[in-house]
């Protein structure tokens, strides 16, 4: 690998199927509790070997900025593995931007596992989840894939196995929403109540579809913007469970039937909502990081 010229990969969405937000630390982060699962809804970015430094386009315009975290990430990459090289990156975005999706995230992530491969990896794996950690709390997860329960401010990061077989519909309106403001309206609120994690772990391991329904959880709820109306269409056509992704306003339903997904997809769809019919992302083990 370390002699490709160009690489594409694909960078994943997550949803968090569980998220409780804990005590605020100084350096303005938020200890969680969450359960996070990778999807496959996915953003494509292809790097092409460059004698010196970085450029990067993107089929949104909106995303073509100097402080994008792919760039940001390409640039850590190159001063924290002393690699004498660049690159020319060339994002193809699919995942909504500031949907609780963790898009950015994983664009991140993709983009420092994808130099790390082009350049003999010059980088261990948990150097990698440190940059990772550096460019936002999310990233660390994105690198791993697969089923996780994080903890700490989501780089602390357990593989809880992998889900029953189901579908899931992704789908949103045209608000976005400010992952800060979010945090912000839930710190406001005194004596809130939290929510323990461990029956939705134990739902996990038991491979009880129904019953990791019964546990879906955002303590984001309450206060974020999202369109109710999404979950009463997904729950008409039989989700077993709808929650809000992350800060939102992305909202999904876990479906049993892949028929029942496809007539809330098009039914969401008619309505003028942005949706996706996607699956849990079954990964190898060698293809990211432990």
């Amino acid at each position: 690998m370390s002699s490709s010229e160009t690489l594409t990969v694909k960078a994943p969405a997550k949803l968090n199927l569980f998220l409780e937000i804990r005590e605020k630390l100084a350096d303005g982060y938020h200890n969680i509790e969450s359960v996070m699962q990778s999807i496959t809804l996915y953003d494509e970015l292809t790097f092409g070997k460059l004698g010196k430094g970085v450029r990067f386009d993107c089929s949104d315009r909106k995303l073509r900025y100097d402080g994008n975290l792919v760039l940001r990430a390409a640039r850590l990459f190159f001063e924290k593995s002393g690699v004498d090289g660049g690159v020319t990156i060339y994002l193809n975005k699919r995942i909504p931007v500031s949907a609780g999706l963790g898009g950015g995230s994983s664009d991140a992530a993709a983009t420092l596992s994808a130099l790390n491969e082009m350049y003999g990896r010059p980088i261990s794996d948990a150097e990698l989840s440190a940059i990772g950690k550096s460019l936002g709390a999310d990233v660390p997860f994105c690198l791993k894939r697969g089923l996780c329960a994080a903890s700490g401010i989501g780089d602390n990061l357990e593989r809880i196995g992998e889900l029953p077989d189901c579908v899931f519909v992704v789908s949103k309106t045209d608000t976005t929403v400010s992952t800060k403001t979010a945090y912000e309206a839930l710190d406001r609120i005194a004596g809130r109540v939290m929510r323990p994690v461990e029956r939705m772990i134990a739902a996990v391991k038991n491979m009880d579809l129904r019953g990791i329904c019964e546990q879906l959880y955002n303590a984001f709820e309450e206060n974020c913007q999202f369109d109710a109306g999404i979950k009463n269409v997904m729950k008409k056509h039989g989700a077993l469970g709808t929650l809000m992704s992350g800060s939102g306003p992305s909202v999904f339903g876990i479906f049993d039937c892949t028929g029942n997904a496809e007539d809330a997809l098009e039914e969401l769809t008619a309505l003028g909502c942005e949706s996706f019919i996607c699956e849990p992302e079954k990964i190898s083990e060698t293809d990211v990081i432990k």
